[in-house]
């Protein structure tokens, strides 16, 4: 591959990346419950200690990629070394946007509908770029990959058992702390709409990126 192709990819990488933390940050707002576990409990976690959510997800996912080297070892191929760059540029930009530009009140469900509605339809459009380009992974699905691949389980029920005992975690922290539910109905939709939507995006990013 050429230089140019090169310096090409990974810019896309980036912009996907960044749209992808973009997109995430519309569901947060939205507030009717997320489809990324993780930042349900992230969200728990800034309720109750102020720590910020883009600095949780930055400190989640450097943890997945030492996960991946611990589970890999000298097999742990150097390109997955990117995963740490995309970790940062994702927390750094939902901090950024989610507490600099969202300051602003939402009144009204249906404009939550909305956010959320305007998330999912990113996330699927980026999420599926970044799947075609086949370049970097979000480390928490390298994670899944990994384990999935050296040990022999099933990928599905692997992320599927992921999700769940993050939900148990959000749901607990919620109930024992007195706190704003995360996982509500918005996420339910969540689960049931990114899968088909990121497939039906992919149909037609195709036409424009090669992998």
């Amino acid at each position: 591959m050429g230089t140019k192709k090169i310096i090409k990819k990974y810019a896309l990488v980036t912009f996907f990346v960044v749209m992808m933390a973009v997109s995430q940050t519309f569901c947060m707002k939205a507030d009717i419950g997320l489809c990324a576990c993780w930042d349900s409990v992230s969200l728990n976690v800034y309720q109750l200690t102020g720590f910020k959510v883009g600095t949780f997800s930055i400190i989640g996912n450097l943890i997945c990629v030492l996960i991946q080297i611990l589970m890999l070892r000298k097999d742990f191929h150097p390109i997955r070394f990117l995963q740490i760059p995309v970790a940062v540029i994702f927390g750094v930009v939902v901090n950024f946007v989610y507490y600099r530009i969202f300051t602003f009140d939402l009144n009204g469900y249906p404009i939550r509908v909305l956010f959320w509605a305007i998330s999912y339809l990113g996330l699927a459009v980026f999420i599926g770029g970044l799947n075609l380009l086949g370049a970097v992974q979000i480390p928490v699905e390298g994670m899944y990959y990994t384990a999935s691949s050296k040990y022999g389980i099933d990928f599905a029920k692997l992320h599927i058992a992921g999700d769940a005992i993050l939900i148990a975690i959000s749901l607990s922290l919620s109930l024992i702390f007195g706190l704003s539910i995360k996982i509500r109905e918005g996420t339910i939709g969540g689960m049931l709409v990114l899968g088909p939507l990121t497939k039906w995006c992919m149909s037609w990013e195709k036409k424009f990126i090669h992998e």
